[in-house]
């Protein structure tokens, strides 16, 4: 299992507040694995997963939802969640907390805006390949970031993605092209991933942030 698709998570938030994150976790090995989360002995309490356990297919994306909640002390707080898979090395990932008793404003650079979120691919054998309906994702820069450096990633071979990479001015939109790859070797079932849409910043103090993420859910039905 590769390290959780993040370089650690950092909440700001107001005394009893909350934030809800999106985090990916991805299965790099040929093989079905199960991974569980634990927080490490006198971990915080402020912070939570929707889920702390669960299985991978081979290849497969999944994305958890880590949530901090804010209570009425101030100051900077860290806590490390250890993610175990059932095959390979486990992996640790960083939560900070910094609770304000003034209220944040969101002035660093903003995630693509989709206006697509998901994408259920239906599919049909025709002479041993896979058909579809070609199907497309959009997505929008913000206009307060500038100019930025946009990627597309699928971590699958049976899911074929173009253009993947490209730049938006602030305010612009993109459309990516999503379709089957017809010589996937694939069983009947349901296949899942996430494509991966990362902005990169060409404004200098925007790129001193990490890259802003988002995750697009793909399924496929295989007959």
């Amino acid at each position: 299992m590769s390290k959780p698709f993040s370089a650690g998570l950092s909440f700001a938030l107001f005394l009893d507040s909350s934030k809800t994150l999106p985090l990916a976790i991805v299965n790099r090995t040929d093989q079905v694995i199960t991974w569980n989360a634990v927080a490490d002995p006198g971990a915080p309490n402020w912070l939570s997963l929707d889920r702390y356990r669960g299985s991978l297919q081979a290849h497969e994306v999944q994305t958890i939802y880590v949530t901090a909640q804010s209570g009425q002390a101030t100051g900077d707080f860290q806590g490390t969640l250890n993610f175990k898979p059932s095959a390979g090395t486990a992996q640790e990932l960083l939560a900070e907390l910094h609770v304000s008793i003034e209220v944040f404003s969101d002035n660093g650079p903003k995630a693509a805006t989709g206006i697509q979120n998901r994408i259920d691919f239906a599919t049909q054998r025709v002479a041993n390949r896979l058909q579809s309906n070609p199907s497309s994702i959009q997505f929008s820069n913000p206009t307060v970031n500038g100019s930025a450096r946009w990627t597309m990633t699928s971590l699958v071979s049976w899911l074929d993605v173009a253009p993947n990479t490209g730049t938006l001015l602030g305010g612009g939109t993109q459309t990516v092209n999503v379709t089957v790859n017809p010589n996937a070797q694939a069983r009947a079932g349901t296949y899942s991933t996430d494509l991966i849409l990362t902005l990169t910043f060409s404004d200098p103090e925007k790129a001193a942030h990490e890259p802003t993420s988002v995750l697009i859910p793909i399924t496929v039905a295989v007959p």
